[in-house]
């Protein structure tokens, strides 16, 4: 089996099974019937994350449910506390993340629940509340779904979150993403194992020396988030990938 037939198997046996969706799906229904009964404001919902970008790995899966209210109907900081009261009232457990709620479901999946109020001036655009600053953030969805869709890049990313998953690679997938995107601008998609490559290079050689913003809004730098010490920790584990001798060596637990 040569590189390439390699790799393609291992993508293969990383899509989620059908159960895994439907569960998906059923909690996100719960947790849209439960936002309408106990905050209110008819809020549009919006699935985000990997489910919605295609780039879904069995382990390890997520799902971002934006909600966007409008303007008129309050604070983002005030329905962003909201919208913890809400899921408090059916789940036990909600974990507060920088912009989001986190309903933990299983070890390998959780639902991150985003609210957030629309720009008038832009409707693509919504402000988010980031609790870790006390400030909005202001970003787009339809953005973040554009890119994918414009660099489609999904194989390699897929790969790429595997390989974080597995070896416990301290980088968030977002930042992953927008690493991939830059790194592969000119790389054939033809080649998983040129791309692969590729991406671990770029993810050495920068990871430390250079910022990475949202492409939605660039004064929020998402490389802002890791720590020296990660940023040195995620540059050892890609020059290990990249000292492999075989492919499987990155994937294995």
């Amino acid at each position: 089996m040569n590189d390439e037939d390699f790799l393609h198997k291992v993508l293969r046996n990383s899509n989620p099974t059908q159960s895994q969706i439907d569960s998906m799906l059923r909690l996100r229904d719960r947790i849209r019937r439960c936002v309408n009964e106990n905050i209110g404001g008819h809020p549009s919902m919006y699935m985000a994350g990997s489910f919605k970008k295609n780039t879904w790995i069995k382990e390890y899966h997520d799902l971002d449910m934006f909600l966007i209210w409008k303007s008129d109907f309050g604070d983002i900081k005030d329905i962003f506390y909201q919208t913890k009261d809400a899921l408090n009232i059916e789940w036990n457990k909600v974990y507060k993340k920088k912009v989001a709620w986190r309903l933990p479901y299983s070890k390998t999946f959780h639902v991150d629940v985003v609210p957030s109020v629309q720009d008038d001036k832009n409707l693509d655009y919504s402000y988010l509340y980031n609790s870790e600053m006390d400030q909005y953030l202001r970003t787009s969805l339809n953005h973040h779904i554009s890119e994918i869709e414009k660099y489609n890049r999904r194989e390699v990313i897929r790969l790429l979150k595997l390989w974080k998953f597995r070896k416990s690679v301290p980088i968030s997938t977002f930042l992953l993403e927008i690493m991939v995107h830059l790194a592969c601008w000119n790389v054939t998609r033809s080649s998983l194992s040129l791309q692969l490559e590729t991406c671990l290079e770029y993810i050495a050689h920068n990871i430390c020396d250079q910022e990475y913003y949202d492409p939605a809004n660039k004064q929020n730098i998402v490389s802002d988030n890791l720590t020296f010490k990660e940023k040195k920790e995620i540059e050892q584990k890609a020059y290990q990938a990249l000292n492999r001798t075989y492919w499987g060596e990155i994937f294995r637990k």
